[in-house]
């Protein structure tokens, strides 16, 4: 099922109108501004980005904590006499909390013993997946040239989208991100709403600044 999720632009659109009468641009360049920089953003705290973890260190964390989630339900164990292996695959889709993306062991006492040679496989096939979810920006990146990490790009742009309206009365940008398990992501549309406040705010500072400066200019103090 296809999930909307809607977002407050107000303050944005505030910022954009604060910011026009201080700066050569047409407001389709400041809409495009404000999309480019919400995009920056977006992607830098969309999982396993986050908590000071942008760029290749947010890639080594999301492998980190695939590493860390399989160690908790299983080993890599050889075959003898009385060990029965099981299918790594089976267990980590047994396991895996789709609101998270991450594993839960309940109650396992002891993690299952699996053949190393598929738990290597199991983890390089995670390990490739790492940047999915950011992926559901790179249409939008890709339009707007804004330049993102080779692991998000890699992910390609078919489950991301942008759509651009432009009339005489009206410009609009619109992204979506079409990641089937988006809306099932603990907290993200907060992410979401939080990168569209950060972008706000900065394009709000620079009106503030160049305000001042033409006060100053203008004599006063």
């Amino acid at each position: 099922m296809k999930a909307e999720v809607k977002f407050d632009l107000r303050e944005l659109k505030r910022s954009i109108h604060n910011l026009a009468p201080h700066v050569k641009k047409s407001r389709r360049e400041l809409v495009e501004q404000a999309a480019r920089g919400f995009t920056k953003e977006v992607v830098a705290i969309t999982p396993p980005a986050g908590k000071g973890k942008r760029g290749s260190a947010a890639k080594k964390a999301g492998e980190a904590a695939i590493k860390a989630d399989l160690a908790r339900v299983m080993i890599a164990a050889a075959r003898r006499k009385g060990v029965t292996l099981q299918d790594p695959r089976e267990i980590h889709k047994r396991l895996r909390d789709l609101r998270t993306g991450r594993i839960n062991p309940r109650n396992l006492k002891r993690p299952y013993p699996v053949n190393a040679p598929a738990l290597r496989s199991l983890q390089r096939e995670l390990f490739a997946r790492v940047g999915e979810l950011a992926a559901g920006w790179n249409a939008g990146a890709q339009k707007l040239g804004v330049q993102l990490p080779a692991w998000v790009t890699r992910h390609g742009n078919q489950r991301s989208a942008v759509d651009v309206l432009n009339t005489a009365r009206h410009f609009r940008i619109t992204l979506t991100n079409a990641v089937k398990y988006v809306t099932s992501v603990a907290t993200y549309d907060r992410r979401v709403q939080s990168a569209i406040n950060i972008q706000a705010r900065k394009m709000q500072r620079q009106a503030d600044f160049l305000l001042t400066r033409s006060l100053r200019r203008a004599g006063w103090k």
